[in-house]
């Protein structure tokens, strides 16, 4: 059986993307990194040769000079390939910019044998002061790269610990052994500072990558979901016609057969609406829920809303003996008209399925640029503790009551995407035993 491959591992997809990003870090570092390298040197060689005069300090200026321009026009053309390569050639290219910063911590290293010579205290102590700062600086922008701060370093204050070894007396030696100590702080804050860098690039790969795979697999399941309710509609729609077969004969005959007929129909009607509406909820939802749906903004009158929501739930209201009540209104909102209808009806529709006695109240009240939509019941309301399950799919607020007619949990969790797609907050309150009130804020027109 073939042995499986952590993405995360070495030659690894993850991997090599973990390696391409660390060197896009170093070369966002690397311009600043050549000019304040370029001035430094300009700067300190200025200074040596006004103090004595030092004729090698001008040969010395042309290296890190040609290197920190080299480095720099380099840096403009990886930049632009990073995006395309491949782990090999990014191996090369590690190894090439590893290679030429050692060369630059080499520049600064050979000042030890041309400005630190244990005659002048102070052209001394500002060598040390200038090499010690200036590899210093360079930890966190090199340890983007495993081996290039740690060259870099050995490069620059190796071959000044030696000449105080070299020089001798108590001074230099003690200098010469607390670069040593400098020298290995330094080796392993780079080393802790490049792990820190890498894990932290590839822990957010990582996420990036799980997250995808989350994205593909919520999108698979919702385009296979709407698939299967797509499929399920027409069975049900031939049961309907069935159905309406059935009926018919129910209404040709008469007697104790008529009755048992009309009986049946009239049940097997109830449990097909019901399976078409929660199959028409499912197949929104998925296809929602897989980004297929494009709302289309537009003025809405709120009586247009209210009359489709009346015209579908108020047999369903009657039949319960419930007072089903829509105020009178004139404002227009903003909204997308067949995601508006929606909302309203589900939540209408919710409020006459755990109502059972009292009345359902649905208006609409103004507030400044706003215009809240408002659907009150006297059903047994919500406790605090369960209104943020409401709208989760297939959870039902109250898990205790008979299921029969009581829907699977569809109605709010589309409700909830249809409102977060059009940006329209939804707000609910309730008191356990008294009722609730569900809200949605719509632009006013």
């Amino acid at each position: 059986m073939e042995a499986s491959t952590s993405p995360s591992q070495p030659g690894s997809p993850l991997d090599t993307e973990t390696r391409r990003q660390l060197l896009g870090l170093l070369t966002q570092h690397t311009p600043g990194m050549a000019l304040a390298n370029a001035s430094v040197a300009i700067i300190f060689a200025g200074m040596l040769w006004f103090e004595n005069a030092n004729t090698h300090i001008g040969y010395w200026l042309i290296f890190p000079l040609l290197i920190n321009l080299a480095r720099w026009r380099w840096n403009s053309l990886l930049r632009r390939q990073l995006p395309e390569m491949d782990a090999a050639h990014l191996h090369r290219t590690e190894r090439v910019a590893t290679a030429v910063i050692g060369l630059n911590g080499s520049a600064w290293g050979a000042l030890a044998w041309i400005a630190y010579n244990g005659n002048q205290i102070n052209v001394d102590f500002v060598t040390i002061s200038v090499l010690v700062g200036m590899t210093g600086g360079a930890v966190t922008p090199l340890s983007a790269l495993r081996y290039a701060f740690p060259l870099y370093a050995a490069a620059a204050v190796l071959p000044l610990l030696l000449k105080s070894l070299w020089i001798g007396g108590s001074a230099y030696i003690a200098g010469g052994l607390s670069l040593a100590v400098y020298l290995g702080i330094l080796f392993s804050y780079g080393r802790t500072t490049h792990r820190t860098l890498r894990n932290a690039f590839k822990l957010k790969l990582e996420k990036d990558h799980l997250l995808q795979q989350l994205e593909n697999m919520a999108r698979s399941r919702s385009l296979f979901l709407a698939g299967v309710s797509h499929d399920l509609k027409q069975p049900v729609q031939a049961l309907g016609m069935f159905n309406a077969c059935l009926a018919g004969r129910a209404r040709e005959e008469n007697g104790v057969l008529g009755d048992e007929l009309k009986r049946l129909a009239h049940g097997s009607g109830l449990a097909l609406a019901s399976i078409n509406g929660q199959i028409g909820r499912l197949l929104e939802l998925s296809r929602l829920e897989a980004g297929e749906v494009v709302p289309r903004q537009r003025r809405i009158q709120l009586a247009d809303i209210y009359a489709y929501t009346r015209a579908q739930q108020a047999e369903k209201a009657r039949q319960k003996g419930l007072l089903l009540r829509f105020a009178p209104t004139s404002l227009e909102v903003v909204s997308d008209i067949k995601m508006l209808q929606s909302i309203c009806d589900n939540l209408v529709s919710n409020a006459v399925r755990y109502t059972e006695s009292g009345h359902i109240l649905i208006g609409s009240r103004r507030r400044g640029q706003t215009v809240e939509m408002q659907i009150w019941d006297t059903g047994p309301g919500i406790p605090a503790d369960r209104i943020d399950l409401l709208f989760e799919a297939y959870r039902r607020f109250d898990d205790t009551a008979d299921n029969a007619g009581h829907g699977v949990g569809l109605g709010l969790a589309l409700v909830k995407k249809q409102a977060d797609l059009l940006n329209h907050a939804l707000c609910v309150r309730s008191i356990p035993g008294r009722g609730s009130v569900f809200s949605v804020i719509l632009p006013r027109a």
